[in-house]
């Protein structure tokens, strides 16, 4: 009798904690999905500017691939992607990421960078 209960017990708990998974696993799939949904859309625009920029104002790819190299370069590494901008405070002078609307040591507004 003990050991049925404690049987049940364990079944109860793996079925629990398979279900766990599976709710995770289908947020990870959406997660998924969402951000290969952004990357097409982001994709997409890419392509659309590169062609408007090289069909209207005549960039070269040599250029464009020498723009994004100079970019990529900021931080000191060809690595393919853009560094952390940071940037002084106008309030107290410390440093802040470049993404943050306020100053995280005093509040002063900081500057938007458009990326």
């Amino acid at each position: 009798m003990l050991w049925d209960l404690i049987q049940q017990s364990q079944i109860h708990d793996a079925r629990s904690t398979a279900e766990d998974a599976n709710r995770r696993t289908d947020q990870v799939r959406h997660d998924i999905a969402r951000t290969q949904s952004t990357i097409d859309a982001l994709s997409l625009s890419c392509a659309a500017m590169w062609e408007l920029l090289s069909e209207k104002l005549g960039v070269t790819e040599e250029e464009l691939i020498a723009k994004i190299e100079e970019i990529d370069l900021r931080d000191g590494k060809l690595d393919g992607k853009i560094a952390t901008v940071k940037q002084a405070c106008s309030g107290c002078g410390r440093t802040n990421n470049a993404k943050r609307g306020r100053c995280l040591y005093c509040g002063t507004v900081l500057p938007r960078a458009p990326f």
